[in-house]
């Protein structure tokens, strides 16, 4: 091999580590653009599982107010229909069953 060969071959090796670094590099950076995104996603999908359970705790809450007040609103029909039949009857009494 002649030292203009020896020459060539050295350079050709130089440039192709140079390449190769500057791949290496890239892949480093994209590395830890990666590795930043899933941190942040992370980030984003802690927040929505507090938001969710806080959601969660709220339909629970919601849904024990609409079952009180379901029992409640039918309490207050049976009274209100009890007080209806005293009306009518004293209304009916009151007149001898006449209009």
């Amino acid at each position: 091999m002649t030292s203009e060969e020896m020459q060539r071959a050295m350079d050709f090796i130089v440039e192709q580590q140079a390449q190769s670094t500057a791949k290496i590099d890239a892949l480093a950076e994209a590395q830890t653009r990666n590795t930043e995104g899933i941190g942040a996603l992370l980030s984003i999908a802690e927040i929505h599982e507090r938001e969710i359970n806080t959601l969660s705790h709220q339909v629970s809450s919601l849904s024990r107010d609409i079952a009180t007040l379901g029992e409640s609103t039918r309490a207050t029909d049976g009274r209100l229909n009890a007080l209806i039949n005293v009306v009518e009857r004293q209304i009916s009494e009151g007149r001898n069953g006449k209009p």
